[in-house]
C-alpha cells in the first residue's frame, strides 16, 4: 500500500476516535449547568432633612470682633476774620504808552547789472570768400566730367591742377561763397547728392579759379 494513503487512513481513524470520546462529554456538560438566583436588597429610604444634614458640613462660628476705639474729634476754633483793606481809597493809575519810534524802511539795494554775454567770434571771412574742395582725380578727363555734372546741377564748379607726391592731380572746387556757413550748407547738399564730403577752404591763389 502507498505510504501516503496509509497516513491519511490513520489520520481519519484518529479523528473518529476523538469524536466518539469527547462529543458525549460536551453534550452532558450543558445539562449539568445550574441556575443561580441573586437577590439584591432594596435601597433604604432616607428623610430629606436627614439627607440635607448629612450632606451639609457644619459652619464654623465667626470670630468675635474686638471693640474699636472711637475717634475723638476736637473742634477747632475758626480763625479770626482779617478785615480786608479798604479799596475805595486807592486811586487808579493810568499808564500812558510811550510812542513807538518809527522804523526806517531799508533802502532797496540796486540790482546787479547783468553780465555782458560774450558773443562767439565769427570766423574771419577771407578776402576771396570760401570754396569747397569736392573731389580729386588723377585723370584730367574724369575731373572735367565731374565738373560738368556739378555745373549742370547749378553749382559754380571749376578745376585746378596741383603736384602731390611727384604726381599731377586735378581737384574739383565749388565756389566761391560769401561765408563759411553758406559753404557748409552747400557742402551738405553735395554730400547728400554724391555721397562725398568735401573740404571747406579759404580761397587763395592755390585754389582760385583761373
Amino acid at each position: 500500500m502507498d505510504e501516503g494513503l496509509k497516513q491519511r487512513i490513520i489520520g481519519a481513524l484518529v479523528l473518529v476516535v476523538a469524536a466518539v470520546v469527547f462529543l458525549p462529554m460536551l453534550l452532558s456538560g450543558q445539562d449539568e449547568t445550574e441556575q443561580v438566583e441573586v437577590t439584591v436588597p432594596d435601597a433604604p429610604v432616607l428623610d430629606d432633612r436627614e439627607m440635607a444634614a448629612a450632606a451639609a458640613p457644619p459652619l464654623p462660628e465667626p470670630a468675635p470682633v474686638p471693640d474699636m476705639p472711637q475717634a475723638i474729634v476736637e473742634s477747632q476754633d475758626s480763625p479770626a476774620e482779617t478785615p480786608l483793606p479798604d479799596t475805595a481809597a486807592i486811586e487808579p493809575v493810568t499808564v500812558v504808552p510811550e510812542p513807538e519810534a518809527p522804523v526806517a524802511a531799508p533802502e532797496p539795494e540796486p540790482a546787479p547789472a547783468p553780465a555782458p554775454v560774450e558773443q562767439p567770434a565769427a570766423a574771419a571771412t577771407p578776402a576771396g570768400g570760401w570754396v569747397i574742395q569736392q573731389a580729386s582725380f588723377s585723370n584730367d578727363a574724369n575731373a572735367d566730367s565731374f565738373r560738368q555734372t556739378l555745373a549742370g546741377q547749378g553749382y559754380n564748379a571749376y578745376t585746378r591742377s596741383a603736384q602731390s607726391g611727384g604726381k599731377t592731380i586735378v581737384r574739383v572746387y565749388v565756389g566761391p561763397l560769401e561765408s563759411r556757413e553758406a559753404a557748409a550748407r552747400v557742402r551738405d547738399e553735395l554730400q547728400r547728392r554724391h555721397q562725398n564730403k568735401g573740404l571747406i577752404l579759404a580761397q587763395d591763389d592755390s585754389n582760385r579759379a583761373r
